[in-house]
């Protein structure tokens, strides 16, 4: 069995911008990122832009949910250490239940929308987003919301209790 070198999995809706490329890069020493969304990993403009714009010493895979399991099965998305991204809780989730395992869970970014309330710095989620959250907790994810390094990081809990008392 493969050791996973997955320093930091995280939902960002941005997927690969200043933050991750240049900031988490650097702090988590990330020599690969890999983006986990099914529309991204099928548009041929956004995987050669995000490759082309690949931190120096990293490089930026996109894969779609069925091809990252079928990796991660393979070889836990193989050497080096690692950053694995979605674009959004629900694909987490999915790919959590289909068996890509992740013991952590940075929620970085989720834009708010009519459906969704500020619910930390960056961050607005569903009711249906939070359960979801809630449930990848009580199977023994740490869900955090952690922007940025610089930020201050926030536990699931005080979330849940700023979200519904």
């Amino acid at each position: 069995m493969v050791e996973s070198n997955v320093a930091m999995t995280r939902v960002d809706f941005r997927l690969v911008h200043g933050q991750v490329a240049a900031r988490w890069t650097r702090t988590l020493g990330a020599t690969k990122i890999i983006v986990i969304d099914d529309a991204t990993a099928k548009d041929k403009f956004m995987v050669d832009l995000f490759s082309m714009t690949a931190p120096a010493g990293s490089k930026i895979i996109c894969y779609t949910i069925d091809t990252a399991l079928e990796k991660w099965q393979k070889n836990k998305f193989g050497k080096g250490t690692i950053i694995v991204i979605f674009k959004d809780i629900d694909s987490a989730k999915r790919a959590y239940d289909l068996g890509i395992r992740f013991a952590s869970l940075n929620i970085g970014q989720v834009p708010k929308t009519e459906n969704r309330k500020p619910a930390f710095n960056t961050v607005c989620l569903s009711d249906t987003e939070l359960d979801t959250l809630i449930t990848l907790s009580d199977s023994g994810v740490e869900v955090y919301f952690w922007p940025t390094p610089d930020d201050k990081k926030e536990v699931l809990n005080n979330v849940v209790k700023k979200m519904r008392g």
